[in-house]
C-alpha cells in the first residue's frame, strides 16, 4: 500500500478521534478542552486537505516536465531530419534551414560531382 493513502488515512482516523474527545469534553462541561481539541481536529483536516493539494500539483509538475522533455526531444529530431535532408545539398545550406527545400532548383553547389 502506497505510503501516502497511509497517511491520509492515519489524518482521517486522528481528526475523528480527536472530534469524538472533543464532543466528550463538550458533554462533560469542559469547553476549554473541548474547544481547543475540536481546534485540532480541524488543524488535522487542513493538514489532510494540504497535503492532497501537495500531491496534485507535485503530480501536475511531473506531467509538465514531462511534456517540455517530449517538445524539447520532438525538436531535436525536426531539426536533424531538416539539417539531413538539406546538409550537402547546397553551399549555403542553412540560408534554407527551416524553409521546404525545393530540391528541384538546388544548384547542388559545394557537392563533388
Amino acid at each position: 500500500m502506497n505510503p501516502t493513502r497511509i497517511l491520509r488515512w492515519h489524518y482521517v482516523l486522528a481528526a475523528a478521534l480527536v472530534g469524538h474527545c472533543a464532543a466528550t469534553s463538550l458533554n462533560a462541561n469542559a469547553w476549554w478542552y473541548g474547544t481547543g481539541l475540536f481546534i485540532a481536529s480541524l488543524l488535522l483536516i487542513v493538514a489532510l486537505a494540504r497535503d492532497i493539494v501537495a500531491a496534485d500539483r507535485l503530480c501536475k509538475a511531473a506531467l509538465d516536465e514531462a511534456a517540455r522533455i517530449d517538445r524539447a526531444a520532438r525538436m531535436r529530431a525536426w531539426q536533424e531530419r531538416q539539417r539531413a535532408e538539406i546538409d550537402g545539398c547546397c553551399e549555403r545550406w542553412w540560408t534554407s534551414a527551416g524553409a521546404e527545400h525545393d530540391a528541384r532548383h538546388c544548384t547542388r553547389k559545394g557537392q563533388a560531382a
